[in-house]
């Protein structure tokens, strides 16, 4: 009877100690939950503008989302871009410009920018360049296939891939040109073929530091401002890589039931093993109550 009696008071102290536990989870742990948009799981190093605080994700890596949670969208400098996949493992992620979403004649898409990356973000996948051209004088016959179908004026004239023999050419009867990266499966194109390889996009790798480690132990990645330094974001405060070890509920478990099989059982004992345990451990009450056999 007394074991029992000990057994309901060591569990009543259990919902005591992990409430006020609950209730001190650092809030940035809190704040920095994967969200979603678009199907995608957005994640360190990135976060949602709005949805998520900047200390999230790295410096950056800032994304929208659109009203309707249609697709993630990544704010490069004069352009925005797509999000169509993103690979946490390889670091990477396949985008296409933004452009291609706006109203448009067959054949004729809104200005295209030139892409700049800032190299301590991020860097080109396997990419091929895509140049178009616009403002042309009259096309000899060898350019006509390149011609990209456009209707009218305001869009682009000709377009043709960084490696072709012609390309010197076609940008001597063109006053005005712009480089779009793209994702080439076969050797030349034709320019009516430049929507298609817009749409599909090209592949990006980023250099943000891997949020591995932090993850493996339980964190949420993040960044401080203030120091400019990672944070792995745990449930009891930030720490710099990862969170501290957990002690395991087995051991916890087996250290209970070789006290509570002896024949004095020492409640000071094993509230302390408790505190041990509740502190250490994030598993619930649930296993410690289930000891009574």
């Amino acid at each position: 009877m007394s074991h029992f009696i000990v057994y309901i008071d060591l569990c009543i102290f259990t919902i005591f100690l992990l409430s006020q536990k609950a209730s001190c989870i650092d809030p940035q742990y809190v704040a920095c939950v994967p969200r979603h948009c678009g199907g995608h799981n957005i994640t360190y190093p990135f976060y949602i503008q709005g949805l998520q605080e900047p200390y999230c994700g790295y410096p950056g890596f800032q994304l929208s989302c659109t009203s309707n949670y249609t697709y993630p969208v990544l704010h490069i400098p004069d352009n925005d871009y797509i999000i169509q996949e993103i690979n946490y493992t390889s670091r990477s992620l396949r985008v296409y410009n933004a452009a291609v979403l706006s109203p448009h004649q067959s054949g004729c898409f809104p200005p295209v920018r030139n892409i700049s990356l800032e190299p301590d973000k991020f860097v080109f996948g396997s990419i091929s360049n895509l140049t178009l051209l616009s403002n042309c004088s009259e096309l000899p016959e060898e350019l006509l296939k390149y011609k990209t179908g456009c209707r009218g004026g305001g869009g682009w004239d000709l377009a043709v891939v960084a490696n072709d023999t012609d390309l010197s050419d076609a940008m001597g009867v063109c006053d005005t040109s712009t480089v779009a990266p793209v994702d080439l499966m076969h050797g030349n194109v034709g320019g009516g073929e430049y929507e298609e390889l817009l749409t599909r996009g090209f592949m990006l790798n980023w250099k943000a530091g891997d949020c591995t480690v932090c993850e493996n132990s339980g964190g949420r990645c993040g960044f401080e401002w203030k120091s400019y330094h990672f944070k792995c974001f745990c449930p009891d405060r930030p720490h710099a890589w990862r969170c501290r070890s957990r002690m395991s509920l087995s051991l916890c478990i087996s250290v209970y039931k070789i006290i509570l099989s002896s024949e004095n059982v020492n409640s000071i004992l094993m509230i302390r093993i408790l505190v041990a345990c509740t502190v250490y451990s994030d598993s619930g009450i649930t296993m410690f109550c289930h000891v009574v056999q």
